[in-house]
């Protein structure tokens, strides 16, 4: 599961991958660009950080993070 210690970090991984990606589009509720993903990962990553839950385990699968960065989100489909 991805860490992200500051807003900037999260700006420069979203532009780095989200923008990038044909699953960031518009969800038609109101909210503009996301992806269902990164909303899952920002909801819970902080409250699961310590975790040995399933959820973990699926927020692990889904953004990976190793030698202390995030890399690419295991959904992403370049545009």
């Amino acid at each position: 599961m991805a860490y992200f210690s500051n807003a900037t970090e999260i700006l420069l991984y979203e532009e780095t991958y989200c923008w990038k990606c044909k699953n960031f589009r518009d969800l038609k509720d109101g909210r503009g660009n996301r992806c269902p993903i990164w909303d899952l990962h920002l909801t819970y990553s902080y409250e699961l950080a310590n975790s040995k839950s399933k959820a973990k385990k699926m927020l692990d699968f889904l953004i990976p993070y190793k030698n202390c960065e995030p890399k690419q989100c295991s959904m992403f489909l370049k545009k």
